[in-house]
């Protein structure tokens, strides 16, 4: 018999931070970098866009055929449900909540027996089930969810589908032609269920793994490698990824056996980091690890004992770059050491930071312990309740106003005396290159070839980037990067010249732009039919 449900998956519509509306905020920009990571850097912010990563893998794995819908409008929503699906699965965030409850009112109203289904962090809201007029919502890992729901066996073995990231804009200029970094969905969550961690918590403080093996892994970095004549790839879901030691010693064995070369993009916990050598993570390919620093103040038991500042200058020796991310507005910061806290890290040098307020999340140990204290600020919209603009609970040293302006000036610290994340990345990767070049280690040595075959873009990008830094000492600053990748290439000639006036041509286009117009960038809609033989 023939199963002629129909199914589908569904991010919110579009626009997203262009305006402070009932459906937008415009410090809720869909991007990771230009959110959270360089938001005050400008031009310099890489603009990156990222799949529905997981309604893809709910579909391909689902075991039937179904339907994903990314970033639609509204009006394409609206077009797309009138065709009848049996059940609507949407995945949201909690600022996104306002729109989740327009796309349920227009389900209903153009589709009334279709069955709702709310996934997303947004189903940790308290009482959700009682504000939406939903039919299920799907708290944790979703695949084994809907198989459920739809009748099948929960268990499955994860098929991975093919997901990317997407660059829309580097310093002004668009890729029109499309640049992808595919990303490998290893597993969900983290066992070590920090109080505030909403994956964590949401994941029920499991590692749960899709891909079980550092062999299977492998297997998925070489096909998207190819797919995507790329070696830029992200291993992501796993909150951390080297939780689980064999497996990511099995994926170090494999990467080395091959002799192929990959910038990987991982999550980890700076005391399972600790466990490696730098040399073995950059065996891996592993070139950019988001490790929590959180604070110097409260000893969470992943950080104990950890010199953070060796620890980053000898992944830097390899070529490793760090996203390390610090909290602001513990409990235990005051006026007179948040700054020292926010000088710590600082004086580590990461490639790119992160300083989030520290957030409780519904359905977390900090969110309950605040709600007991009577701290939550309730009447905060849940378009606001998120790390990066105000906090949404009572501090007892910092007014909301106060709070904005730590956190905006601890951006700008970062960015006008560390320089640009994007200029960062380039210094560690000469600072590889030149560490690595005469290694006898044959893997290491490819290493620093591998860095070596992007100077000829990198002193094209840093001659832009000294005429686009908006200070004298940024300027200077890029320019002995620049001399340093010239003394361990060659000097800059006509070609590099005439790219970097391109380049800063766009980068002064795009400053215009957002001047008069904003710098929000909208997702593309895209629709993926899946046949769900991943399951």
């Amino acid at each position: 018999m023939t199963d002629d449900r129909k199914i589908l998956f569904t991010s919110v519509f579009k626009p997203f931070g262009e305006a402070d509306t009932l459906y937008s905020r415009r410090d809720s920009k869909i991007e990771l970098f230009h959110n959270q990571i360089t938001k005050y850097q400008g031009v310099f912010s890489p603009r990156v866009i990222y799949q529905t990563f997981g309604l893809h893998c709910i579909a391909h794995n689902l075991g039937m055929p179904s339907t994903v819908l990314d970033y639609p409008s509204l009006t394409r929503f609206i077009a797309e449900i009138k065709k009848g699906y049996d059940y609507v699965g949407i995945g949201s965030i909690g600022p996104n909540l306002q729109k989740v409850k327009r796309m349920v009112e227009e389900i209903r109203r153009h589709s009334p027996k279709t069955k709702i289904v709310l996934g997303g962090f947004c189903a940790m809201i308290e009482n959700i089930e009682k504000m939406l007029e939903v039919d299920y919502v799907c708290f944790g890992e979703g695949i084994s969810f809907m198989r459920k729901l739809l009748g099948f066996s929960p268990e499955f073995e994860f098929q991975q589908p093919a997901v990317a990231a997407s660059t829309s804009e580097i310093l002004g200029v668009p890729f029109f032609w499309g640049e992808y970094r595919p990303c490998v969905i290893t597993g969900l969550g983290c066992p070590y269920g920090c109080d505030f961690c909403s994956p964590s918590h949401f994941f029920g403080k499991k590692n749960i793994q899709f891909l079980k093996t550092g062999q299977a892994i492998f297997a998925e970095l070489k096909r998207l490698s190819e797919k995507y004549r790329t070696s830029h790839i992200g291993l992501l879901g796993d909150d951390n990824f080297l939780a689980d030691d064999q497996r990511a010693r099995e994926l170090h064995e494999e990467v080395k056996k091959s002799g192929l070369q990959f910038k990987l993009f991982l999550f980890a916990s700076a005391d399972l980091v600790s466990r490696w050598k730098p040399e073995e993570l950059a065996e891996m390919g592993a070139y950019n690890i988001w490790i929590g620093r959180e604070s110097k103040f409260v000893p969470y038991g992943k950080n104990r004992s950890i010199d953070f500042k060796q620890l980053l200058a000898d992944l830097r020796k390899v070529g490793i770059n760090v996203t390390l991310s610090s909290i602001l507005l513990l409990d235990r910061h005051t006026r007179e050491n948040i700054w020292e806290d926010v000088e710590d890290h600082l004086a580590m040098n990461p490639a790119f930071s992160q300083f989030a307020f520290y957030s409780p999340e519904p359905n977390t140990p900090l969110y309950e312990r605040l709600k007991e204290e009577g701290r939550l600020l309730l009447n905060i919209p849940f378009e606001e309740w998120h790390a990066f603009k105000q906090p949404v609970f009572k501090h007892p040293e910092f007014s909301l106003k106060e709070a904005e302006q730590i956190q905006a000036r601890a951006y700008l610290e970062d960015f006008y005396r560390l320089g640009p994340g994007l200029v960062r990345v380039i210094a560690t990767d000469l600072e590889g290159y030149l560490n690595l070049r005469d290694s006898k280690n044959p893997r290491l040595k490819a290493r620093a070839e591998m860095f070596a075959r992007s100077f000829f873009r990198y002193r094209t990008v840093l001659q832009a980037a000294a005429w686009l830094a908006p200070t004298r000492e940024m300027k200077a600053q890029t320019r002995e990067i620049l001399a340093r990748v010239e003394s361990a290439s060659r000097k800059s000639g006509p070609l590099e010249a005439a790219g970097a006036l391109g380049i800063f041509g766009f980068g002064r286009l795009r400053e215009l732009r957002t001047g008069f117009w904003g710098d929000a960038i909208q997702p593309r809609t895209a629709l993926t039919r899946y046949s769900g033989s991943g399951g």
